[in-house]
């Protein structure tokens, strides 16, 4: 092969790779599709703009690990070890920006890949919505995940939930099967595309009030790893916001 045919290839390669990244989840610039939606405590759906208060002008969006139901291994209630690390950082930061017209929406994910948190094996993704199994599981885990907000040990004053992992869906993890039902066009824009973890919690998102993506996300911190992998600390947290709201 003639190297200018090589250098044309793999330029056309660069490119097709960056647009797969581009579609596979949300840019700067982007709006959120405002038919992406969760559930409230009481499983009611809600959408993303609709949990917008009035006067906002920054909304961070912080998706985590929610409560576990048993375990022999973790502490503080939280599957995810590193959403209950980030505790910390995120409730600094909310009282920081609390007089700054800066909202912090959370949303609970639920352990979907595993079965050593208490849940049934891959009752979030393959049970249909109807089924008792997954109805009890939705339940337990969003009664866990309250005690645990009434507890303040989850730093907000409301959370809403992502029961069927939607938000960070990753289809080459687990596909979805005829019981999970319609995969929404949206599904996954929420999943970084540099970020390589299965689950990708804790991640925040900075949207404007409108839906709008104001900058890259927040991602990818691992305090179990050794050494720990750090991407972005408080300050990164704190400046992430001030710029935002510039």
């Amino acid at each position: 092969m003639l190297r200018r045919d090589f250098l044309k290839i793999a330029a056309a390669a660069a490119v097709a790779g960056g647009a797969a990244d581009g579609r596979s989840c949300y840019m700067p610039g982007d709006m959120v599709d405002p038919e992406t939606f969760f559930l409230d405590a009481q499983q009611k759906p809600v959408k993303v703009l609709e949990a917008i208060r009035a006067g906002t002008k920054v909304l961070v969006l912080v998706i985590f690990g929610g409560a576990y139901l048993t375990t022999t291994d973790k502490h503080g209630g939280i599957w995810c070890e590193d959403s209950l690390d980030e505790f910390a950082n995120l409730k600094a930061a909310r009282t920081r920006y609390r007089e700054s017209g800066v909202q912090f929406l959370a949303i609970a994910c639920p352990p979907v890949y595993s079965a050593k948190y208490g849940y049934e094996p891959w009752v979030f993704l393959d049970e249909p919505e109807d089924s008792e199994k997954y109805k009890r599981a939705v339940a337990q885990f969003i009664e866990k995940t309250e005690t645990l907000r009434k507890e303040r040990t989850i730093p907000f004053e409301t959370v809403y939930y992502d029961p069927r992992f939607r938000l960070l869906w990753n289809s080459k993890e687990h596909a979805a099967t005829a019981a999970y039902g319609n995969v929404h066009s949206w599904q996954g824009k929420l999943k970084w595309h540099k970020d390589g973890q299965r689950y990708g919690t804790p991640c925040i998102w900075f949207l404007d009030a409108h839906g709008k993506v104001l900058r890259e996300p927040l991602y990818g911190n691992n305090y179990s790893e050794t050494p720990p992998r750090i991407l972005f600390t408080y300050w990164e947290l704190e400046g992430a916001i001030a710029e935002c709201l510039k």
